[in-house]
């Protein structure tokens, strides 16, 4: 067989060659009608699709989130891999092609004429894809750069969303001691007056001690707020990919409001939409295909090829080098044909562990969903019960901040007692970081 047959044939039976294994497909998962909690009728939107720019809406929490695009390692980190797995996609695609190498070797010959003989020789090698083995490799690493990269946009996501939750906590946090001081500027004011009437005769010396163990109380609480306030700027800063530090902001209200309806979409939007699920679904394509590739290594694979040969016996590498001594240089070429017949078992255990790996899969897939379903449930009964907490509690809020001002008024009438006002301020203060 010349070696223009030998390639043809091997053309024909890799293009022609079946790949065992099964091939993949989505599994059947029960999903609900609609999210427990919508309170509207569901529709094909959803508040997910939205670009991030277009939910946050103060430029300063824009500019931060810009900046923690570029420069957050995790981001980078992710990155890095799906570049790695890019490149092993292209590894395991070139093994469906041939393969040329050039090799050189050496033999010692004692007792002849010549020390040794040395040889070059090119040889062309390319493994017949019989059974797809290959091919179900080059499966393999496309799903995994699928999954890698479903990886990455999980790991932007979540950026986001730490950056957009810690900002929102660090402006909380801000208010919070503005509060505080002018608390402690309030009850300063308190204890002056009580001091003032205890020297008319009207206030006592325990009015006097109450008054000043409720403002110690306050000015404990101001080092506790800014600690927390340094801690969370060195987080956002974490988050930003640059080390602890200020984080530099305007006194300014920042811009967000919870719009009144979240369209959410349909379930079945859900699987193509979190990065989470498409990065399990992707690795189940994977294991899908491993046990193809287990099955397939449990029969011979051909390889076939071409090997040239050129070589010189000579006492000097030289010679084979510069073409002296012509008589004895030695050329051959022809085929050559390779196929691994018994693997001890080797096989039957790498298709078991395939399987067992494939069904790991696909239940972490299944656990992956019903886990998305109930976080969308939860995030929409949240959304809804918190705005009525949020109207009640403004209710509160408002009437403890007028029932202090009355106790305050009775207090200098002399018709209450400081102890009713410090109860009134007490009650004020547990509202301080709701505003």
């Amino acid at each position: 067989m010349s070696a223009r047959h030998l390639l043809a044939a091997g053309v024909l039976v890799a293009l022609t060659g079946c790949a065992i294994g099964p091939d993949y497909e989505r599994p059947e998962l029960p999903a609900p009608v609609e999210f427990r909690g919508v309170l509207s009728p569901q529709q094909a939107t959803s508040f997910a699709n939205q670009h991030w720019a277009e939910v946050f809406h103060d430029p300063e929490l824009q500019q931060v989130i810009e900046t923690a695009l570029a420069n957050n390692l995790d981001v980078k980190i992710a990155a890095a891999r799906v570049e790695e797995f890019r490149g092993r996609a292209r590894v395991a695609r070139s093994y469906l092609g041939p393969n040329l190498s050039l090799g050189g070797n050496t033999t010692p010959s004692p007792g002849t004429p010549d020390d040794s003989s040395y040889s070059l020789g090119l040889t062309l090698n390319w493994e017949i894809d019989l059974f797809g083995r290959l091919r179900r490799a080059n499966e393999v690493a496309r799903a995994q750069l699928l999954a890698t990269e479903d990886f990455q946009r999980g790991v932007i996501n979540a950026l986001v969303a730490d950056v957009a939750t810690t900002w929102f906590r660090l402006r909380e946090i801000d208010e919070e001691i503005a509060i505080i001081q002018r608390t402690i500027e309030s009850q300063s004011a308190s204890l002056e007056l009580v001091r003032s009437l205890k020297r008319n005769g009207v206030a006592s010396a325990t009015e006097e001690m109450q008054a000043l163990s409720q403002l110690a109380a306050t000015r404990s609480q101001l080092p506790q707020a800014e600690l927390t306030r340094v801690q969370t700027e060195n987080l956002l800063r974490l988050l930003l990919g640059d080390s602890p530090g200020p984080v530099a902001r305007t006194g300014q209200p920042f811009a967000f409001t919870i719009p009144d309806d979240i369209p959410v979409g349909l379930p079945a939007q859900l699987l193509a939409r979190r990065p989470d699920l498409r990065q399990l679904e992707n690795e189940l394509h994977a294991a899908t295909a491993n046990v193809g590739i287990a099955e397939a290594s449990r029969f011979p694979y051909l390889s076939i090829g071409l090997t040239s040969f050129f070589g010189v016996i000579s006492p000097e590498l030289g010679n084979l080098l510069n073409g002296k001594d012509p008589a004895q240089d030695l050329f051959s070429i022809g085929p050559f044909v390779s196929m691994p017949i018994y693997q001890s078992g080797f096989g039957t255990g790498t298709v078991e562990v395939s399987k067992a790996q494939l069904q790991q899969s696909e239940l972490a897939y299944r656990r992956g969903v019903l886990q998305a379903y109930r976080e969308t449930a939860d995030a929409l009964v949240v959304t809804d019960k918190t705005r009525g907490i949020i109207s009640e509690t403004v209710i509160r809020r408002d009437a403890a901040l007028r029932l202090l001002d009355l106790q305050k008024r009775r207090y200098k009438a002399g018709v209450v007692s400081y102890l009713e006002v410090l109860d009134a301020e007490r009650l004020a203060s547990s509202f301080q970081t709701f505003n």
